[in-house]
């Protein structure tokens, strides 16, 4: 993002809209991300999490790489709730084939 653009945008404007459009793009490419989660809810909760950096330090992560972390975030949080409907037995099943 352009530095003179960044004193235009509001500090927390500059976060939603940089998470926005990523959400946006994996959203469109998932029809799973598209089935399972609320965009909105999805771009707050990633927004929050992305203010825990420094605004310069936020736009220095290149774009590529700021999509492989919200994707990732992404799907941890699906996996995390997916295992909420598990019984005790296959929460133990998961945890012995995920752990090794």
């Amino acid at each position: 993002m352009n530095s003179t653009l960044k004193n235009f945008i509001p500090q927390k404007e500059v976060y939603r809209i940089r998470v926005s459009k990523i959400v946006d793009r994996l959203m469109r490419d998932s029809e799973v991300f598209q089935e399972e989660l609320d965009q909105g809810d999805l771009v707050e909760l990633l927004t929050n999490e992305m203010r825990k950096f420094s605004l310069e330090e936020f736009l220095l992560i290149d774009d590529d790489d700021l999509s492989r972390r919200i994707g990732r975030m992404i799907a941890l949080d699906m996996l995390s709730k997916l295992s909420e409907d598990f019984t005790h037995e296959q929460k133990r099943i998961f945890d012995e084939a995920v752990g090794g």
